[in-house]
């Protein structure tokens, strides 16, 4: 099946786990497959970056106004949670058993 194929069968029913399927797949068709983690750790930090920027610019934060920017916040958040789940695949962490986990901890800690 063609990564285009897996892509359209995602939808927003679609598990985290199938969701980390797909970027593993993604991966291995485009050849990234090889990355470093340390390599894709920085890359997901490039990627905060640019959200930054673009939570900054879409909030009026002082910018050069003679520099176009690009502020798509969806983008930027789209391209942080891909790093982020090849990351965890890298890892071999299984997002939402993870995410379950924390928040039950969380869930019993005491915040002010």
């Amino acid at each position: 099946m063609q990564l285009k194929e897996k892509l359209e069968l995602l939808n927003e029913n679609s598990t985290l786990a199938e969701m980390q399927q797909y970027i593993s797949d993604m991966k291995k068709a485009r050849k990234f497959d090889g990355v470093t983690i340390e390599r894709e750790m920085m890359l997901l930090v490039e990627e905060i970056g640019e959200l930054a920027k673009a939570i900054r610019k879409n909030t009026n934060g002082s910018l050069d106004i003679n520099k176009k920017y690009d502020a798509n916040v969806e983008e930027e958040l789209a391209d942080c949670f891909i790093y982020l789940l090849s990351i965890a695949n890298m890892h071999h962490v299984d997002m939402f058993k993870a995410f379950k986990e924390k928040e039950e901890k969380n869930c019993n800690r005491v915040w002010k």
